[in-house]
């Protein structure tokens, strides 16, 4: 009776234990990676690009030069066969960058090829697959031109540009 009781014992805390690394798991994250800098979709939370994607952040453009998973990340938002497609890619999509979590700004995913204004911040390219030659993609405010942005440009957001100095990105 005594043996069963412990052994019951033991099984209970071999279970709590269990659960207890299965919930820490969980509060760290699943294991996932931590992102300090991401470009997440507003629709549904992915996170489209992080400081893992990244080999340069260039301040006076605010181009972003994406490393080998950046640009296949990029890549796998490109859905189109042989021409590219608006309504298969990134296009039009809202985006929000965050700093550890907490959003900066938005905008939208935008292409050269949209007859459309725009006056916040748009992600250029959005329909261009990229490769090791074309590997950049440049954040703007305004669309077509600086001038049809309004309001107050959030792209030197001070969170934003220390964060990638502290991470050797911004040149």
């Amino acid at each position: 009776m005594v043996y069963k009781m412990r052994v019951k014992l033991n099984i209970s805390l071999l279970l709590i234990t269990s659960l207890m690394v299965s919930f820490m798991s969980l509060l760290a994250g699943c294991g996932g990676e931590e992102v300090g800098f991401g470009i997440y979709l507003v629709d549904n939370g992915e996170l489209v690009l992080s400081e893992r994607h990244i080999d340069a952040y260039y301040g006076d453009t605010h181009t972003i030069e994406l490393n080998e998973d950046g640009i296949r990340k990029w890549n796998s938002y490109m859905t189109w066969e042989t021409i590219p497609k608006q309504k298969d890619s990134l296009h039009n999509k809202d985006f929000a960058l965050k700093i550890e979590g907490k959003e900066i700004y938005g905008g939208k995913f935008y292409s050269g090829a949209s007859s459309m204004s725009y006056s916040g911040v748009v992600i250029m390219d959005a329909i261009i697959e990229l490769d090791n030659d074309r590997n950049t993609i440049r954040i703007q405010f305004g669309y077509p031109a600086p001038t049809f942005g309004e309001g107050e440009d959030p792209r030197d957001a001070p969170e934003v540009i220390d964060f990638l100095e502290k991470q050797g990105l911004l040149r």
